[in-house]
Parts: structure tokens; sequence; C-alpha cells
């Protein structure tokens, strides 16, 4: 069984080397999750960038015939996306 945490032995090698180990596992879980974390946004940011760009084509495109209204929904999602890119909510 093992001892409560009030019971520390700075002195025990034992636990000193476990307690290393679990700081070590908890630091490599943190920089997991953040490396996960950033590819997930580097994906979204490239989906989110894609999807402008061709939202950009279809608008400019003389082939597509929009309303007015339509357009400048078009126009005014591509402006939001590159606000929110740059954290400009």
């Amino acid at each position: 069984m093992s001892k409560p945490s009030d019971d520390f032995d700075p002195f025990d090698p034992v636990a000193g080397a476990m307690r290393a180990m679990h700081q070590g596992n908890m630091l490599a879980a943190e920089q997991a999750k953040a490396k996960a974390q950033e590819e997930q946004m580097q994906a979204m940011r490239y989906a989110g960038n894609e999807l402008a760009r061709v939202l950009d084509d279809v608008v400019n495109s003389e082939l597509c015939q929009f309303d007015a209204i339509s357009k400048a929904v078009c126009i005014a999602t591509i402006a939001k996306w590159n606000r929110a890119k740059t954290g400009q909510l």
C-alpha cells in the first residue's frame, strides 16, 4: 500500500526516482497534447483557407451568376474568415 503524501521522505531514493519519473511523464504528456493541438489548429486553418479560396473563386467567376445579396454574403464570409485567422474576432 502506498504512503500518504504527508509522509513524504526527501531522502528516500525510490520515492525521489518515482516522483521524477512521474513529473517526466506529465511533461511528456503535456508536450504531446500541445503538439496534437497545434497539428489540429494547422489542419483547421488549412481547411478554412481552402474553403475561402474556393469561395473567392466562385464569387469572382464569370460563369456563376449571383444576385447582389448572395455575392455580398460570400464576400462577408471570406472577410470574416480572414479576421478570424488573425484573431480579430
